[in-house]
């Protein structure tokens, strides 16, 4: 089997947190990291710029751990504050969400789900 050194990069630190959260979203793969201090599993949906000027990621965050409310639920999450960032092995099925009420104001989006 020849080796794929764009699923590798995918999955490892070469490349950037945005990059992988991208595939993460097109690919509609979990994606683990560290929040806040706190791990979380996450179903990634949309990433984007803020209307104040941030990062941003919108998840359904399925396990972990979270400092606003119970799980699972949707969250938001400054990209630049996720640390260990990595995309799962498996496939999450997309849930109906309505972006226009469930997401913070967007100047920009990369992907979505």
């Amino acid at each position: 089997m020849p080796h794929d050194y764009e699923t590798e990069r995918r999955m490892t630190g070469e490349s950037t947190t945005g990059e992988r959260l991208v595939w993460a979203i097109l690919e509609h793969r979990p994606v683990t990291f560290f929040y806040h201090g706190l791990q979380r599993t996450v179903e990634p949906y949309l990433l984007g710029i803020h209307e104040a000027g941030e990062p941003l990621l919108m998840g359904y965050q399925t396990a972990g751990f979270s400092h606003s409310g119970e799980l699972p639920g949707w969250r938001t999450f400054i990209t630049t504050e996720i640390h260990q960032l990595e995309l799962t092995d498996s496939l999450f099925e997309c849930r109906k969400v309505d972006y226009g009420s469930a997401a913070q104001p967007m100047l920009e989006i990369f992907a979505r789900a």
